[in-house]
């Protein structure tokens, strides 16, 4: 059952690529688009981290990675400047002019979406990391990826699934195939 979503940000410039689980090849399907597109068309990336809670408890559970701590207001938009190996980084070293990492509560993630396509000039691509922003934005394409290496479908996936343009298993040869010879309809109305 597809359920409209209705009042929804227009982003006919963002594939956005969400996961069934975590480490599911998000970023690395985001490196094989930069590759292809780079020379022709500038592209910005977004990783979009929904924080649930307002206090220090993960939603990953343990003592988490930190990055849901700090977050002073309602959302942050962060650019990524470094070299290293973070998800952000290596989106940058691969040929995204801008790599902003967004941190907002789930509450507020359509207001971080505003500002941040705002930093956005004409005629650039948009690459986000996010299942929750599938919520409240309306991309150019929606890639939904089924993790090979969980089973389960992380709650934030189970809520956009029917929203998937374009469903992907986790593997390389089916990111390739997408790449090469299927994502230029998604993205058509970007050039």
């Amino acid at each position: 059952m597809n359920t409209k979503i209705t009042n929804l940000l227009q982003a006919k410039q963002m594939i956005l690529i969400g996961a069934t689980g975590r480490n599911s090849g998000k970023t690395t399907l985001a490196l094989q688009i930069i590759e292809k597109y780079k020379g022709k068309m500038p592209i910005i990336a977004f990783k979009l981290i929904t924080v649930r809670d307002h206090g220090d408890i993960c939603p990953r559970g343990g003592q988490g990675c930190g990055i849901c701590k700090g977050l002073k207001g309602c959302f942050d938009i962060t650019e990524e400047i470094c070299d290293g190996t973070k998800d952000t980084m290596l989106l940058k070293k691969a040929g995204a002019k801008h790599v902003y990492l967004i941190r907002a509560f789930k509450e507020n993630v359509k207001e971080a979406l505003e500002e941040a396509l705002k930093l956005v000039p004409e005629g650039t691509l948009v690459l986000c990391e996010s299942n929750s922003a599938r919520l409240v934005v309306e991309p150019a394409c929606f890639i939904m990826i089924e993790s090979g290496t969980s089973s389960s479908v992380k709650p934030t996936a189970q809520a956009v699934l029917e929203y998937a343009d374009v469903v992907l298993k986790q593997d390389k040869e089916a990111f390739e195939d997408f790449v090469q010879n299927k994502l230029q309809k998604c993205i058509w109305s970007t050039n």
